[in-house]
C-alpha cells in the first residue's frame, strides 16, 4: 500500500477498537507459531497434551480454531522429531532404534 493511502486510512482504522483487537489477535497467532518453531519435542508434547485436555468436551465458537491449533502443534512435533532423528543419525551414522536394541 502506498504511503499516502496508508496515511489516509490508518488514523481512522486505529480508532476502531475491533480493528485494534484484530491486530492483537493476528500478532498473538504469529508469535505462537514462531514459539512453536523453537520448542523441543518434549515441550511440544506438553503443549499438545495441555491443549487437548483444555478443549475436551467444549463446543464453543472457537473450538474449530483450537482444534486447528492442536493439529499445528502435532505437525510441529512430528517435524521436530524428524529433525532430531536426522541430526542424531547424521552425527552418529546410526539410528536410535539400532542403539536401543544393543543395550
Amino acid at each position: 500500500m502506498e504511503t499516502q493511502s496508508l496515511r489516509l486510512y490508518l488514523g481512522t482504522a486505529l480508532k476502531e477498537a475491533e480493528i485494534r483487537r484484530t491486530c492483537c489477535a493476528v500478532e498473538a497467532i504469529l508469535r505462537a507459531g514462531t514459539i512453536l518453531d523453537e520448542l523441543s519435542p518434549t515441550c511440544l508434547e506438553q503443549v499438545r497434551d495441555y491443549c487437548t485436555d483444555y478443549i475436551k468436551g467444549r463446543k464453543d465458537t472457537f473450538s474449530e480454531f483450537k482444534h486447528a491449533y492442536i493439529n499445528m502443534v502435532v505437525e510441529h512435533l512430528n517435524d521436530a522429531r524428524l529433525r532430531e532423528r536426522r541430526l542424531f543419525s547424521g552425527i552418529t551414522g546410526k539410528d536410535k532404534d539400532d542403539l536401543s536394541d544393543k543395550w
